[in-house]
């Protein structure tokens, strides 16, 4: 049997998607708030607007006094509400190919290219975003314990 290309691929086809997911998104939250205004306007309780929407009091109230405050515009994110990215698309590049040729493997090691490099810094938090948005794969180291059993794997399978 031949392995069949199910999607044509282009270059940057999927950076686009993401871009294009993230825009829906950001439609999808304004969708749900204004069910949550229209619900309050046809004198659902908020009680119950919390039970139907799965949402805290608090985001509830939030979301009324944004519409008190400025109706369905106020609900929309508000433009340069998302923070402007230190590097340019040609920084990130540059990045990408430091971390190939130097082989970084940590979001620390990442970080110190990044201040050596282009005199930025970022949090290692937003280090991690950016080594996500490059598409590397980032997983939390987790402990290895010294009083461990030499067999603990094969006792886990077991278990």
């Amino acid at each position: 049997m031949s392995e069949q290309t199910l999607i044509k691929e282009y270059p940057g086809i999927i950076s686009e998607i993401q871009k294009e997911i993230k825009r829906l998104e950001n439609d999808v939250r304004v969708l749900n708030k204004l069910y949550v205004i229209l619900d309050i306007l046809h004198d659902v309780t908020v009680a119950e607007v919390m039970k139907k929407h799965d949402i805290s009091q608090g985001t509830v109230y939030n979301w009324i006094r944004e519409w008190n405050e400025g109706g369905m515009e106020n609900l929309k994110r508000k433009s340069g509400s998302k923070g402007k990215s230190k590097l340019s698309e040609e920084q990130f590049k540059i990045l990408d190919e430091i971390i190939l040729n130097e082989e970084l493997k940590t979001a620390k090691e990442v970080h110190k290219a990044i201040k050596d490099n282009f005199e930025v810094d970022y949090s290692i938090r937003q280090i991690e975003r950016i080594m996500k948005k490059l598409d590397y794969s980032y997983t939390k180291p987790y402990k290895i314990y010294n009083k461990m059993p030499k067999d603990a794997k094969e006792l886990l399978k077991k278990t």
